[in-house]
């Protein structure tokens, strides 16, 4: 590193340290690989459940669910399904099907803008084997008066249940 200088390494807010004790085989080894490989697997969807609610579920939207879920003719336990958080870092929708174990899975809200255009809208789909349901809205936000919604909702979960 002779004719460097010191300030030249802060030109770019980038720090570089080399440690002294490390020899030039172990330096070869580029740790960034290491935390981009981590990064990615981190982003990968990890759904364990045969159903899956994807979508950001607030507490009242949570509560809302499990009733549903609990009531017949649905009765699903705790271990039957699950919610995802999507980010804004999502694979393509159809990356997402592939790479999540799930058979049911029903979006419900506000989805990432990768997935625009490629949810179906408010129909049972089959995609990749897989049942796919998209309800734009949230339960929680419905009035009494939005009824034909909440059984149109309702409907299509006893409907992915056969």
């Amino acid at each position: 590193m002779e004719g460097i200088s010191v300030a030249d390494l802060y030109k770019f807010d980038e720090i570089y340290w080399v440690p002294q004790d490390k020899s030039e085989a172990q330096l070869a080894e580029s740790p960034a690989i290491v935390l981009e490989e981590e990064a990615i697997a981190a982003v990968k969807p990890k759904v364990s459940t045969p159903w899956v609610v994807v979508g950001q579920i607030a507490e009242t939207e949570l509560a809302r669910l499990k009733l549903i879920f609990s009531a017949p003719p649905l009765v699903l336990g705790p271990a039957d399904w699950s919610v995802y958080t999507p980010s804004d870092e999502e694979p393509s929708f159809l990356e997402f099907l592939k790479e999540t174990s799930a058979k049911r899975y029903i979006f419900i809200g506000q989805q990432p803008a990768v997935w625009q255009g490629e949810l179906p809208t408010t129909e049972i789909d089959t995609i990749e084997s897989k049942l796919v349901y998209f309800f734009p809205r949230y339960i929680s936000s419905l009035t009494d008066a939005e009824k034909t919604l909440k059984m149109a909702f309702w409907n299509a979960l006893k409907e992915m249940k056969g």
